[in-house]
């Protein structure tokens, strides 16, 4: 036994929780039940025989039965020591009173609901305790009232048939039974109810059945139906305990059949029997439950929301917040297609409601203006911006009205109703602040728009019923319009609507909001020297993009440094900063980028960051491969390096040397090296944001590499840039002069850095990225990825993919991969143009 309890302890949430669900089940199973079991066309036509005051007085007393049963709940949370507001108070007990009248089963439903609802977080003991009191009372009432009815049957002589006294004794004697053992526990100093509670308890059970029988009778009475109290008084307590005992749900079938058998006995017609029963069952069981549905709902979808620490309900409004967008870009299509389309609106009923076929050309401009506003409206509530709830409301209101006017039919009126009431409860899925149109977005709203105006100026015409090919009319009865200028006006409807949909994409985008802050170089400064960075770090001192700042604690700790195209919130390689806080970090730019309609693109990331930025449903694409030079092994002797050797001594024989510079540098020098960057460039543009491009501040902000021919002029030179850690160090710009620079000064100038940087106590030297290198090789790799490894094999004639590889392969003994990570919200092919704009676009001297 003490293994049973044990077991019934460690597990009594579970099985609480378990109960809940299948007190769901059974609620949902009674819907289903009663559906079939009342006579919608019995009740229409009692109540048409029935004065309206009458059933409302009936409404109101099968009310007022269900409310003595809130004294259950008041002492159970009185005992719980639990003060909950009157207002919850009523509503879920009226919910519980009322299911478990419906459902039955001798009261066990109502102790579920009440352990669920009432027993969070109290003592398995301590509950199962309060709970019990309340089911041992439960039937006390009835017992009281079988004793009355015992003896009033006895007097009256009416107990004779079907041996009711037998059920009407039994019925008696429980509440000796319970006051027994009451008293013997009390003897045992187990007391679990006192003499007051258990007093309170029995009147509360004797004024819920005394509820029963009077809204009963007050049916019967409304009804006409003047039958002898005391014969059928103790036929409905008889009937009353049979139906408990059956544990049957709400007591169908035994006691109708109980009541059916003595009321026609007693002489009433069985129409009428069965009408009273029908209407006892509705005001009394049907209409306090069916008003109790609502609060079982809420209640119930609250109970697993936070079974599943809120995760229902979030996925239930993303749902609800999606079939809301469906619906408007439904509408908006079926309402421009119906003016495409007419002969095929006209074949299905639900489709007439979208067309008016005597609608004339002018009148078709409004139809397809609204479609198109439906379509942009339901793209801004597809981006769950803020500012597409107003005209949301004044398109669904507006809308409205104006098919009321023209004559719609009621089912788009009920459909503009079911929209609203969706938007309206959708709403606080909205937190966006403005509306930056995606690309992606663009595209799918744009073929929607082009099929449609391709559609009506190529099949609009054509399709008008009954108009030939000579056919003139009077638009509006003011001006005549061939079938030639037809498609002129239907491309000036397109036209406008192209400028309404323009304008109502302006207000929605509001006034634009940029992502972070421009460059600050204080708390850039600050956050590199406390916390360091890495090997993209030195980009932001370009000032060609933005920064967003992390702070722990009111410190700043890390930074981002990006740019913004389109939608696309370029973020240029790893954040800069306190490690410790990356995880965060990448939080809060997501989510500060999402409440401005920004999506973070991560651009030459490192491995780690592709299994953190998974969970934030992140799509990741292998850019590369950055080659490395391990420094502590690196040596000019061996055969490997043999040409390298002769090379190094042939240019230091020739007068070439090499020379590491500290900042600040003249203004002459920058003025040579300037000559050699643009000889360099030629023709060509400077590129950005992921490269350094020649600027002198830039410049000013660390070491730099040159390379002096046998006159000591610059032939060649780099700039180091600091990573601000001994692990790795790297190069930005490396530019030679194409005339003056020898053959083999890259190679000069790389081989002294490595030993320069070796001197320096690094580790590794990166060479830098080799684009597409090993991407895409192995079977299993993304399809995007074997196309990208297509484009390395194929497209050296454009660039050299597989020469850059090869030429770092001579030093490289290290091959780090890096990573494009973007949202798959995002298209790979949008990714990938923005990337190239912002390259191409970013801002230089």
């Amino acid at each position: 036994m003490k293994k049973v309890m044990a077991f019934f302890k460690k597990y009594f949430g579970y099985l609480k929780f378990l109960l809940f669900l299948s007190i769901i089940v059974i609620v949902v199973r009674e819907l289903l039940l009663l559906n079939k079991s009342l006579s919608y066309e019995a009740l229409l036509s009692i109540f048409s025989q029935i004065a309206p005051w009458k059933t409302l007085v009936m409404l109101l007393v099968g009310g007022i039965a269900v409310i003595p049963m809130i004294g259950y709940d008041w002492i159970l949370n009185k005992n719980l020591d639990q003060k909950l507001s009157k207002k919850y108070l009523f509503e879920t007990s009226w919910m519980i009173n009322t299911i478990n009248n419906v459902a039955g089963f001798g009261g066990v439903v109502s102790i579920g609901l009440r352990s669920q609802i009432y027993g969070k977080n109290k003592e398995t003991k301590v509950l199962a305790a309060s709970l019990s009191k309340i089911f041992l009372f439960m039937m006390s009432g009835l017992s009281i009232y079988s004793f009355f009815a015992l003896i009033v049957g006895f007097f009256a002589d009416v107990l004779t048939t079907d041996h009711h006294w037998i059920w009407l004794l039994g019925g008696s004697l429980y509440v000796p039974v319970v006051l027994l053992i009451h008293s013997i526990w009390n003897q045992k100093k187990e007391q679990t109810v006192n003499s007051k509670e258990a007093l309170s308890l029995i009147m509360i059970s004797f004024l819920e059945w005394t509820g029963v029988i009077v809204t009963f009778f007050v049916v019967g009475q409304l009804m006409g139906l003047n039958q002898h109290m005391a014969s059928i008084f103790p036929l409905f307590v008889a009937a009353s305990v049979i139906g408990v005992l059956s544990m049957i749900p709400g007591s169908l079938g035994s006691f109708d059949l109980v009541m059916l058998v003595g009321l026609t006995r007693l002489g009433l017609s069985n129409e009428l029997a069965t009408s009273w029963l029908l209407l006892y069952r509705f005001f009394y069981y049907i209409v306090p439950f069916l008003i109790s549905l609502p609060v079982f709902v809420h209640t119930s979808a609250n109970q697993i929301n936070m079974r599943y620490e809120g995760v229902p309900k979030q996925l239930f409004f993303q749902v609800l917040q999606k079939l809301t967008v469906i619906s408007y870009y439904v509408f908006g299509i079926l309402l421009m297609m119906s003016n495409v389309f007419p002969k095929w609106f006209d074949q299905y009923i639900w489709l007439q409601q979208f067309h008016l076929p005597t609608a004339h050309l002018f009148s078709q401009i409004p139809n397809i203006i609204i479609g198109s506003f439906f379509l942009i409206v339901g793209r801004g509530l597809a981006a769950k911006v803020k500012r597409s709830l107003l005209p949301a409301y004044v398109l669904l209101v507006g809308t409205s009205i104006y098919c009321f006017l023209l004559g719609y039919g009621v089912l788009l009126q009920i459909y503009l109703l079911v929209l609203f009431l969706l938007t309206f409860f959708t709403r606080k899925e909205l937190f966006r602040k403005q509306f930056v149109y995606a690309w992606e977005w663009l595209t799918i709203d744009g073929l929607i728009l082009a099929i449609f105006s391709i559609s009506y100026i190529v099949l609009g015409v054509e399709n008008r019923q009954g108009l030939p090919k000579s056919f003139h009319f009077r638009a509006l009865h003011l001006v005549n319009v061939s079938i030639g200028e037809i498609w002129l006006y239907s491309l000036l409807i397109i036209l406008s609507i192209i400028l309404c949909s323009a304008l109502l994409i302006r207000y929605l985008q509001g006034t634009k909001e940029l992502l972070g802050e421009a460059f600050n170089e204080a708390l850039v400064q600050n956050i590199l020297r406390n916390y360091g960075g890495n090997l993209t770090s030195q980009l932001v001192f370009l000032k060609d993009k933005r920064i967003f700042v992390y702070q722990n604690a009111d410190e700043p700790t890390v930074f981002f440094q990006f740019a913004i195209y389109n939608n696309k919130c370029i973020v240029m390689g790893d954040p800069s900063g306190k490690k410790e806080d990356f995880p965060e970090a990448i939080t809060a730019i997501i989510e500060a980028g999402d409440v401005l309609g920004y999506t973070p693109v991560f651009y030459e990331v490192s491995e780690e960051f592709v299994f953190l930025l998974h969970e934030y449903g992140y799509e990741f694409f292998k850019m590369g491969e950055e080659a490395r030079v391990y420094l502590p092994d690196f040596t000019l002797s061996g055969k490997k390096m043999k040409g390298n050797r002769a090379l190094i001594n042939k240019l230091i024989k020739s007068g070439y040397q090499f020379e590491v510079l500290q900042p600040p540098f003249s203004p002459e020098m920058m003025a040579e090296i300037k000559v050699i960057s643009d000889a360099w460039l030629g023709s060509r543009k400077e590129k950005g944001f992921s490269l350094g491009f020649f600027s002198e501040e830039y410049l000013q902000r660390a070491e730099l590499a040159i390379v002096r021919d046998e006159n000591q002029a610059i032939v060649a030179f780099s700039n180091i840039m600091p990573t601000y850690d001994k692990e790795v160090i790297t190069i930005d710009l490396m530019r030679h002069h194409p005339q003056k620079a020898p053959s083999g000064s890259m190679d000069f100038l790389f081989i002294h850095l490595f030993e320069w940087s070796q001197a320096q106590g690094i580790d590794y030297f990166s060479l830098g990225m080799a684009p597409l290198s090993n991407v895409g090789v192995t079977q299993k790799s993304f399809i995007q990825e074997k196309i990208a490894h297509l484009v390395y094999q194929f497209g050296s004639r454009f660039y050299s993919f597989q020469g850059l590889r090869k030429y770092k392969a001579k030093y490289a003994t290290k091959w780090v991969p890096s990573y494009l990570l973007y949202h798959r919200d995002n298209w790979i092919l949008y990714v990938m143009i923005a990337l190239l704009i912002v390259d191409d676009e970013s801002k230089r001297e």
